[in-house]
């Protein structure tokens, strides 16, 4: 049997489809609808691949995580405050500034400069912001970080997975006021609603869904929750009973008159906004809401519409999939004097699967230069030299999907000569199974350029007192210590660049007051030997931020440009080493071969899997 070859187009799983191919006429009419399904997941997608990474493992690529922060269901150590409240309130108040008569404002982080008002007032606000602030970057926006935070909330204790979809942007100043406050008057939160583009029943909705979990803290609204005079901390008066639970209690508390929450129940009938925006409609909408599958699912809807509330003009990403089998930390660089070639690929695990310990996971690539440019001669082959068994709880997401990952990572040893054009993998079960090739859509994972090159392990970073940073906006320079990162580059001999420069990006900032973006040049370093047909290029650049990242260019006379793209640099040099492993010459590449009928099958199951919905209903329509 020959290898089957999965090209790796749609990020969603597999389904079983081959059922649907047994017939020739189903197998026509599915092959003439594929054209109109969504586009494919082709490597490198840089916004998805980051958005991906943040969804389903928590976190972003040098391993800090935000889903730690709330999962699994967690409460703050100081004040004792449901997190996953904190931030679904704040996702909601980030929201709130949008007019949808002139399509203004959503959800578009302008929320970091108004929490001096009055309507986003109390301690969850500032923590909020500061749980956060080091996760934006080039493709993931304050926004898209509210937002994902806001599905990880709902997901870590209990409720519906909301999808997720990236591309918000980001304004740099404070939206218009408008957030319901609940001294506020029942008419006054329908308007405010209705401008959102909320009806009286959505309305509804949203507060049930928003208020399920959390309550009302003392430091906050000290007339509604008394403060204990004989401690410091704060007193909570919950929305319902189980406050570690996304669930539909403070419906069916309401309704059967044991609730305890204090905007429904509170002496003072000014401040039970519950109470007033419950009961708007006679509770029609609150005994819609009474079983458990229908709030489950109506607050998954509202919540989704929620945070896909942005401005006219943005368009966000098709729902963010996971992708099955996914490459990613790829880098051709220098280490120890070493031309090498880093890659790492993710495979998805069932949480409740053991590994298979005979898997032989292979990467094979291309030269670019030389007898066997583009595989048309021998391939080069290497094992991994790590294998990295992911912890199941990574996010709320994939855990509550009920799947991890497993990740091979190679680093092998590149001749300069003939340097890398292409990569793929082939996956060997060593079960009896054909193995499994993996391919990018059938053309192999390209390695884009190899002209200009990040060289972190020669790249440092040192904290020095500030020079040259300002605040947003202008004034005296920001003051203390900030990082003064020496980037390293490596530019291919004969190229003679006009210029080689870097433009710094740092959109992480505490309180998101200061914005890096600059561009910095890199000269020619004599320092530093030139080795493997490279030479060395060095730049400075200072940055107050949690996370800078690089785009590395090398300008030539005629004016081709080639760029490294989104170059993090967390570690540099102190970036771990892990020595190359032995490298095995072979036959070219497998090609997807259209004469064996399972591997044409297993490339559209892999390809168009995405498309089940539309597929499903046009079989329908057709039979």
């Amino acid at each position: 049997h020959p290898p089957r070859t999965f090209s790796l187009g749609s990020p969603h799983t597999r389904g079983h489809w081959l059922a649907m191919f047994h017939s020739p006429f189903r197998s026509t009419f599915l092959l003439s609808i594929v054209a109109t399904c969504l586009a494919d997941y082709t490597w490198p997608s840089p916004q998805y691949d980051v958005l991906e990474q943040l969804l389903y493992e928590g976190r972003r690529g040098d391993g800090s995580s935000l889903s730690s922060i709330v999962h699994p269901c967690k409460f703050r150590m100081d004040t004792n405050a449901s997190i996953a409240a904190e931030w679904l309130r704040f996702a909601f108040h980030d929201m709130a500034t949008h007019d949808a008569s002139n399509g203004t404002g959503g959800l578009d982080g302008s929320i970091a400069y108004e929490l001096d008002r009055a309507e986003n007032f109390g301690a969850g606000f500032t923590s909020t912001l500061s749980d956060f602030q080091v996760y934006p970057n080039k493709y993931v926006s304050r926004a898209d970080i509210i937002a994902i935070a806001a599905v990880f909330a709902v997901s870590t204790c209990g409720g519906p997975r909301i999808p997720y979809r990236g591309g918000r942007v980001d304004v740099w100043q404070a939206g218009p006021f408008g957030v319901p406050q609940p001294q506020e008057n029942l008419q006054t939160h329908i308007g405010m609603f209705a401008r959102q583009g909320f009806t009286t029943a959505e309305m509804i909705q949203l507060t049930a869904c928003g208020h399920t979990m959390g309550g009302v803290r003392s430091t906050d609204f000290p007339d509604l929750v008394p403060p204990n005079s004989n401690s410091s901390e704060p007193v909570f008066h919950n929305f319902d009973t189980t406050t570690q639970s996304f669930d539909d209690k403070v419906v069916t508390q309401y309704l059967d008159g044991t609730t305890l929450n204090p905007l429904v129940v509170d002496s003072n009938a000014t401040m039970t906004s519950d109470l007033r925006i419950f009961s708007a409609d006679g509770n029609v909408t609150m005994r819609s809401l009474s079983s458990s599958d229908t709030f489950a699912s109506t607050c998954q809807n509202i919540l989704e519409r929620m945070v896909n509330t942005v401005a006219h003009g943005i368009t966000l990403t098709d729902e963010i999939q996971v992708i099955p089998a996914k490459v990613h930390d790829v880098q051709l660089t220098f280490e120890k004097g070493t031309f090498v070639f880093k890659a790492s690929f993710r495979l998805q695990q069932n949480i409740t699967a053991t590994v298979n310990k005979n898997r032989v996971v292979t990467m094979s690539w291309c030269d670019r230069y030389g007898t066997n440019q583009n595989c048309n001669g021998e391939t080069r082959q290497a094992l991994p030299a790590t294998t990295t068994q992911e912890q199941p709880n990574l996010s709320p997401i994939s855990q509550n999907q009920g799947f991890t990952f497993i990740n091979y990572n190679f680093v092998v040893p590149i001749d300069s000569n003939a340097s890398i054009s292409k990569f793929e993998f082939t996956v060997d079960e060593k079960d009896g199974s054909n193995p499994t090739i993996y391919q990018n859509g059938g053309d192999g994972y390209p390695v884009i350029q190899d002209q200009v090159l990040f060289v972190p392990t020669l790249s440092h970073n040192t904290l020095v007192q500030n020079s040259s940073l300002v605040a947003r906006g202008g004034g005296s320079p920001i003051t203390g210590l900030v990082n003064q990162y020496t980037i390293v580059a490596a530019v291919r001999d004969g190229s003679n660049p006009s210029r080689v420069y870097m433009d710094a990006l740092d959109v992480a900032i505490s309180g998101f007051g200061t914005l890096l973006n600059t561009t910095v040049d890199l000269k020619l370093n004599t320092s530093i030997t030139p080795t493997q047909g490279y030479s060395f290029f060095t730049g400075v650049i200072q940055d107050s931020g949690f996370q800078l990242t690089l785009d590395i260019h090398s300008l030539l006379s005629n004016g081709t440009i080639y760029t490294e793209d989104f170059k993090q640099v967390s570690q540099l040099d102190n970036t771990p080493y892990v020595a190359p492993t032995n490298v095995t010459n072979s036959k070219s590449l497998q090609s997807s071969s259209p004469n064996s009928a399972m591997r044409l099958v297993d490339v559209f199951m892999t390809r168009f899997v995405g498309c089940i919905i539309l597929v499903a209903g046009a079989l329908v329509a057709a039979f």
